[in-house]
């Protein structure tokens, strides 16, 4: 993962604080994510949750690391809408224009690394 900001803020104004997670976290939201880590949406449930899990703050209001898929989505719903899409925009950043999907270093042929 980048360098995250520090803190963003909403489009309703709400402040963020974000930190970024060590591998020792990582390891407490595989553990949370449980049974979700078994179904075919794993990845996806774990980018959703590591974006969450990464707001640190709300409003200056401290946000503990979820325990629990249920503190999960309660912190999500702390988070709101607004906050979701602001950290995606963080997280998953649009893609520049003329910049394809995969990028490949200039030095890579890719048609020889295909054979």
């Amino acid at each position: 993962m980048t360098t995250i900001p520090k803190e963003i803020t909403t489009t309703s104004g709400k402040k963020l604080e974000l930190r970024e997670l060590d591998p020792g976290d990582m390891l407490d939201l595989i553990e949370v994510a449980g049974s979700a880590m078994q179904s075919a949406s794993a990845g996806a449930w774990m980018g959703y949750a590591q974006m969450i899990c990464s707001v640190d703050a709300i409003d200056g209001a401290p946000v503990e690391m979820p325990e629990t898929k249920e503190q999960v989505k309660q912190v999500a719903r702390r988070i709101g809408n607004d906050g979701i899409i602001a950290l995606q925009a963080v997280f998953y950043p649009p893609k520049k224009q003329g910049e394809s999907e995969q990028s490949t270093p200039p030095d890579v042929d890719m048609e020889t690394a295909k054979n």
